[in-house]
């Protein structure tokens, strides 16, 4: 028998939600899932080299002045894509699977989900980490020290598109499952049909 949509309850209560999900990622209903993949040290040390580098450039192209006005510009809008880009958020809720990456990324609804499965991805297929898009037009959202896996999803958005979005995941097969439980609390006629033969 199908969960009825009340009786859900969040798994991973223990984490309240910080302010950025709060505002950016209520999501609808009950939320069942939380994650925030964190960056790893090498890709701080690589966010401190280019900045070093860049910051230096700008001082030997500008000099004194011109340099110290650049670095009083640039620095914050640096540190906070350093902070946003530290992080990957995702969040399953009963209406959505919101997945976000320095403030980008997509908000997918459940009842557009027609297809969810555990892969494991060749970050090269992609072009490494972070957001990217492979030649055949599949998306991936992904952060060093997730092994290679990843949730694919195949989805349709209000408008009827097709999309297939990866979301790389140290804790992929909980992120799966509380997918599938979201779907199966889904009212019968709100479940998109699944894809017939050559629907691509």
């Amino acid at each position: 028998m199908a969960e009825e949509p009340h009786a859900l309850v969040p798994v991973d209560a223990s984490r309240p939600p910080d302010a950025y999900e709060q505002r950016y990622m209520a999501g609808e209903g009950t939320v069942l899932y939380r994650h925030k993949h964190r960056a790893p040290w090498q890709l701080h040390a690589l966010f401190v080299f280019s900045m070093i580098a860049v910051f230096g450039a700008a001082l030997a192209a500008g000099g004194l002045v011109g340099g110290a006005v650049g670095i009083a510009v640039g620095l914050p809008l640096f540190g906070l894509m350093w902070i946003l880009s530290s992080v990957l958020r995702v969040t399953v809720s009963e209406g959505h699977v919101n997945v976000q990456y320095a403030m980008f990324g997509p908000k997918i609804p459940i009842a557009g989900i027609e297809h969810a499965e555990l892969v494991q991805y060749d970050w090269r297929r992609f072009g490494g980490w972070g957001i990217k898009r492979s030649l055949a037009g599949e998306w991936i959202y992904n952060m060093p020290g997730d092994g290679g896996r990843a949730v694919r999803i195949v989805w349709r958005d209000a408008r009827g598109k097709r999309h297939v979005t990866h979301v790389g995941s140290p804790r992929a097969d909980e992120l799966l499952q509380q997918i599938r439980r979201a779907q199966r609390a889904l009212p019968a006629g709100a479940r998109p049909a699944a894809l017939a033969p050559g629907d691509e």
